[in-house]
């Protein structure tokens, strides 16, 4: 590219080449000229603005003058122990919550089986108090508050997972009673005479005396093994409920499952009746762990000591 122009008063002519590269450095400069001026500008005006309005410099600048660093320092502190004091509340129902969950564990679980139930996972963690927060850093004291919410959260879903399993492990023991309705105690574990010869004998389980139709239940959850006709027991439920445990279910007048089913604990098996060796219609009621009987009034909640 070239520039011509005519000067002075004899007409004198000169001339410029301008190349690509002389183009783009002009560009630059001009560029960099601009840039320069925009933040004289705005130094220039900044300082103005702090001269003649503060308070405009101020939110420009997002400037903050000491006080205000500490009024929003002790604002922030306000704040941190609200949230403290939440967590602290949230920590003192934490603990109620275990507390009331232990107390339950021991109403529900029968003394017979609670030296084999599952052992609870041992919960806990740091608590951070009111006068542990570092005041005169507000971010991090934040960041402990959110590391305290997140152990909560742990600690709950901890105690959740503890407790499922145990309901879980407590549902497949037969600790139910197995009569759905009113019913007496007619005959007990144990040594008594018996009902047809008049000796003394062992009696394997508890007599639930009721009316002829009387629903039967299971005791708890399981598979069930047996459910025939036996010269002895009359028709017979046997339910397997793991770990050793089985449940038998003798005398009934029906059967309303199957080898092979799956039950739920209180799940209607059955209607009492006086089939097999029986003087009158009745429940008999057995529970076998590792192929011996034990006393199910050791075992069933609402009758053990």
């Amino acid at each position: 590219m070239q520039i011509i122009w005519v000067s002075g008063p004899v007409g004198r002519i000169r001339k410029v080449n301008l190349t690509f590269i002389h183009l783009i450095a002009g560009f630059s400069l001009a560029a960099l000229l601009l840039v320069l001026i925009g933040v004289g500008l705005q130094y220039f005006g900044f300082r103005m603005a702090i001269e003649y309005d503060p308070q405009l410099a101020k939110q420009l600048g997002n400037l903050h003058s000491p006080v205000e660093l500490e009024n929003l320092t002790a604002f922030y502190n306000l704040k941190l122990l609200e949230v403290n004091k939440h967590l602290e509340v949230n920590q003192e129902k934490i603990d109620e919550l275990q507390k009331s969950n232990k107390k339950l564990e021991v109403l529900a679980t029968p003394l017979i089986i609670r030296d084999s139930s599952p052992k609870q996972t041992s919960l806990g963690g740091k608590f951070i108090p009111v006068d542990g927060l570092d005041k005169s850093r507000p971010l991090k004291s934040f960041s402990d508050l959110l590391n305290m919410m997140k152990a909560q959260e742990e600690y709950l879903d901890s105690a959740i997972k503890n407790s499922m399993s145990y309901i879980q492990w407590l549902e497949s023991k037969p600790i139910g009673v197995p009569v759905k309705g009113a019913f007496g105690l007619s005959s007990g574990y144990g040594i008594r005479v018996d009902p047809f010869n008049m000796r003394q004998g062992f009696h394997t389980g508890l007599d639930f005396q009721s009316a002829v139709g009387t629903p039967i239940m299971a005791s708890a959850q399981g598979k069930v093994v047996k459910s025939n006709f036996d010269a002895s027991y009359g028709r017979l439920i046997v339910i397997d409920h793991g770990d050793g445990y089985l449940s038998r279910y003798a005398h009934a007048q029906e059967i309303y499952v199957h080898d092979g089913d799956l039950v739920k604990r209180n799940q209607i098996i059955g209607l009492i009746g006086t089939s097999g060796r029986s003087t009158g219609p009745h429940l008999h009621f057995e529970i076998l762990k590792n192929g011996e009987t034990i006393d199910p009034k050791a075992m069933l909640v609402s009758l053990s000591k």
